[in-house]
């Protein structure tokens, strides 16, 4: 019973994340498509939940599938999923089980998205995340997890998600890149984060999270499920503080952005190795993801590479470290305290995990960007399901484009009370001055955001919010940037 209970507690952890994902997004880039990124995340939710229950539970878990690659129908609709429980979670029912992975499946897709945030259309995003879904992440749950999947028979180590989500999600969002290109006006303008309190908020609910992703599915009784949440919350720990020291060498500051970001890639770097390894191991982990994960987002500035929300850099790179991680520090001792048998990692003398571990981590990286980067192409070749937005749409802003709605309501406020008058609030975006000012479902303006060298910025009291600027309709509008 008790561990019925926690599972369930923990799928809503679980669900708790994707609207933190959204919030996290959104405070990142301009406040005319902070809510859209929110909406997307909520919208993969929905998508995959129906995707799930139709055949992609079956596909990723079925335990009659004698493919090494994929599984069958068996559990098509939902057929046959109730009290009986399932191998991979014997002490659970088996609905129980599958409605927790739910939403493993439906979280994976939102990190993906966000390599293409700023400039993605709605509805080919709902047809990619179905596509997604049964293409890539099903085999590759199928893969790592399934009894009888080619990664689980070689004996990798994955607890939570290193391959299936992490490592998938952070190289189908650079096959976003490739395919959809650099946003409007990247590398022209100074980029900054648009609200970080959207930041502070969208992390601590994927923290609060994270302790229900990688802690729900180890055993209670054996302790296993207290170690997951104490390497879970180290490795965010150690992670985010080194972020923010390796920040403050440049920037002087103690950085908010900085710690989250790091906090976010400590957590992504022990999924898969949570409940494999002591709790000392936690600390390394945490301080080579820190470390490795900030310089690749500098790596990829360098480089000119779009990484908006930089999912390729903490959670492809992340994803990476902490599988080649779990390789290493598992420790046959912990695995065996529910009666699982392991010869653990390379500290308990058993390199040849290191092999398995780069095997799982070579084909998942390979098979999520291939597949990802030609479902892209194709579906770029019909105008219906181009998935780019036009120039025009892109310089609105996507809130009005493609919801009709506005992230703040001082938009609409602004628009039914000040036609004529210069537009002035405490929130940080402002209208064009020579845009007529209207309901956001009728007209379009132009956003622009105050920049510290701005008049507004110069003068926004300690402790406050900066005002909005009146801008020109002919400026460019500034986007807010990833930690340098």
């Amino acid at each position: 019973m008790g561990t019925t209970v926690w599972m369930i507690a923990s799928t809503a952890f679980v669900f708790l994340m994707i609207p933190g994902l959204g919030y996290f997004y959104s405070g990142m880039v301009r406040s005319k498509n902070a809510l859209s990124l929110v909406f997307l995340c909520m919208m993969a939710l929905a998508i995959v939940t129906i995707q799930w229950v139709l055949w992609g539970y079956s596909l990723a878990f079925s335990e009659t599938a004698t493919s090494p690659f994929i599984g069958n129908l068996k559990h098509w609709l939902f057929l046959d999923v109730g009290v009986q429980p399932h191998p991979n979670a014997p002490t659970v029912p088996g609905a129980v089980f599958a409605i927790y992975q739910c939403m493993f499946a439906s979280l994976t897709p939102g990190l993906a998205i966000g390599g293409a945030a700023e400039r993605i259309r709605v509805f080919p995003t709902i047809i990619y995340v179905f596509i997604w879904s049964t293409l890539v992440y099903d085999p590759i749950a199928y893969w790592v997890w399934a009894p009888n999947g080619w990664l689980a028979k070689l004996g990798v180590l994955d607890f939570a998600g290193g391959c299936a989500v992490e490592t998938a999600s952070g190289f189908s969002a650079l096959a976003f890149y490739f395919v959809l290109g650099k946003r409007k006006g990247f590398g022209e303008e100074k980029w900054q984060p648009h609200n970080y309190l959207n930041i502070i908020l969208g992390c601590s609910l994927l923290y609060f999270g994270w302790f229900g992703f990688n802690a729900g599915g180890a055993s209670l009784i054996s302790g296993r499920a207290g170690i997951a949440f104490l390497t879970t919350s180290l490795a965010g720990a150690t992670a985010g503080l080194t972020w923010v020291a390796l920040a403050f060498r440049i920037e002087h500051k103690y950085s908010s952005f900085h710690y989250c970001s790091g906090a976010v890639a400590g957590m992504v770097c022990v999924t898969p190795a949570a409940s494999f390894v002591s709790v000392w191991a936690s600390v390394p982990m945490g301080l080579i993801a820190g470390v490795c994960c900030y310089y690749a987002i500098e790596a990829n500035l360098r480089l000119g590479i779009d990484d908006c929300i930089d999912v390729f850099a903490v959670h492809g790179i992340g994803g990476i470290l902490g599988v080649f991680l779990t390789g290493i520090f598992a420790n046959k001792s912990i695995i065996g305290l529910d009666g699982t048998e392991s010869d653990g990692g390379l500290i308990n003398g058993n390199g040849r995990q290191l092999y398995i571990q780069l095997a799982a981590l070579g084909a998942s990286a390979a098979w999520s960007f291939t597949i990802s980067f030609i479902v892209l192409k194709v579906m770029n070749y019909f105008p219906i399901f181009r998935l780019r937005v036009d120039p025009d749409a892109e310089d609105h802003g996507l809130d009005f484009t493609e919801l009709g709605e506005a992230g703040y309501s001082f938009m609409h406020e602004a628009a039914n009370m000040h036609k004529d008058a210069p537009v002035v609030s405490s929130a940080p975006p402002s209208f064009c001055e020579k845009s007529v000012l209207e309901h956001p479902h009728t007209h379009k303006p132009v956003i622009k955001e105050s920049t510290p060298g701005s008049t507004a910025a110069a003068t926004t009291p300690v402790g406050s919010s900066p005002t909005p600027s009146i801008v020109s309709i002919d400026d460019k509008p500034n986007i807010a940037s990833p930690p340098v």
